[in-house]
Formats: C-alpha cells, structure tokens, sequence
C-alpha cells in the first residue's frame, strides 16, 4: 500500500524518491523538561501584568460583592410586600417597598455597569501590555 502511494520517478528502470526522515535530538527532550518547569513561571510572568492594576482588581471584587449584597436583598423585600403589604393591606408600604426595589435595581445596573468598564480598561491594557511586549521581544 505504501509504494501505491509512493511519489516517484523512474530512472533507468529504477522508481527513486525523496523521503524526509525526522530523528528526534537530546535538544527536544531537554526542551520538554524545560517546559514542564516553566508551567509555574507561568502565573509569575502574568502576574508581573496584573500587578500593575492591584487597585482595580479591589474596586472589581468589591464590585462584585456589592452587587451581590443588593440582589440578596430583592427576596427579602418581596416577602414584606407580601407579609406586610398585601397581609396589612397597606397599600403605601406596598408603594415604598417597590421604589427600594427599584432604586436597588437601578444602584446594581449602575455598579455592573461600572465593573464592566473597570475589566474593559484593565483587560485592554494588559493586553496591550503582553503584545508590546512581544513585539519587542521579536
């Protein structure tokens, strides 16, 4: 099957070909040693990236945390609605409870929005950063 295939020519009744023949070297094995070392150097290289932005880093996760403590409240307000507003029938609680929901809704669109602006401008620079930076290496 393999001589089928075979690309070749005849010279004087004879069919010859060119075979490319790859030996691995001790160069690649010690290649490949090196690179199972360099894994860990991996989040020191990328870490002398996000260092830089440390400040950011804090108002993303505070971000974060703020955003989730104003979802974890919108259950707690919808059972005063209920409890309170629709049990008491006081329909001006009911009122007051949705415009806290409201202005929670429109505080955690704010603060997402935020963060979203905040990861775009750290992520553009480091990115910028990493392709400068291998520019110059080349």
């Amino acid at each position: 099957e393999f001589c089928e295939h075979w690309a070749s020519t005849k010279t004087n009744g004879e069919e010859k070909g060119i075979v490319l023949l790859l030996e691995l070297t001790e160069k690649v094995y010690a290649q490949n040693r090196t690179k199972q070392t360099s894994k860990s150097n991996r989040l020191k290289f990328l870490w002398g990236y996000l260092r830089k932005y440390k400040r950011f880093f804090v108002q993303l996760i505070l971000g974060l945390l703020l955003g989730s403590l104003l979802q974890l409240i919108f259950p707690f307000l919808t059972q005063a609605i209920v409890d309170t507003g629709i049990g008491g029938k006081d329909i001006g609680f009911v009122w007051l409870v949705l415009l806290a929901e409201m202005m929670l809704l429109f505080s955690r669109t704010a603060i997402d929005f935020i963060r979203s602006k905040i990861l775009l401008h750290i992520s553009t620079r480091i990115n910028i950063s990493l392709i400068s930076d291998f520019f110059i290496k080349l």
